[in-house]
């Protein structure tokens, strides 16, 4: 069992890795923009800013880390994941969020799905960028 384990981990590491640390990111970021929106009544967009940066902040230290476990040094690799964060963050995840309320309504639950939505388009796009930014270059 332990070498299925170790097999496992050597082949997906990264990408369970990830998705742990996408999964604890992506349930704060609800909470957050469930809150903005639906207790404190900010509007759809600023909470998805809000609670996107607050999350892209941990997340950077949790990729860096845990992740990619990146050799790179961290001044170099914030530039590029925030740069790749921000764009999935504030582009894509707003302008999914933008149309699927539009289409669905933008009820409490509309909003909360349409971030769902978000989400996972974002998700696609950082790990591919999250990718290019952390991994280390071995000769």
């Amino acid at each position: 069992m332990q070498e299925k384990l170790k097999k496992l981990n050597q082949k997906h590491g990264e990408k369970i890795r990830f998705v742990l640390v996408g999964g604890f990111n992506t349930v704060l970021d609800f909470l957050i923009f469930g809150l903005l929106t639906n207790v404190f009544n900010v509007d759809k967009v600023v909470s998805n800013i809000i609670s996107t940066a607050i999350c892209i902040t941990i997340s950077f230290f949790l990729n860096y880390t845990f992740v990619w476990k990146s050799e790179k040094s961290i001044k170099t690799t914030a530039i590029g994941f925030l740069a790749v964060s921000l764009f999935s963050a504030w582009v894509i995840q707003s302008l999914v969020i933008t149309v699927v309320t539009a289409i669905i309504g933008d009820s409490a639950l509309a909003k909360l799905f349409a971030k769902a939505c978000g989400s996972v388009a974002g998700m696609v796009t950082n790990y591919f960028g999250y990718k290019i930014v952390f991994k280390n270059k071995h000769p």
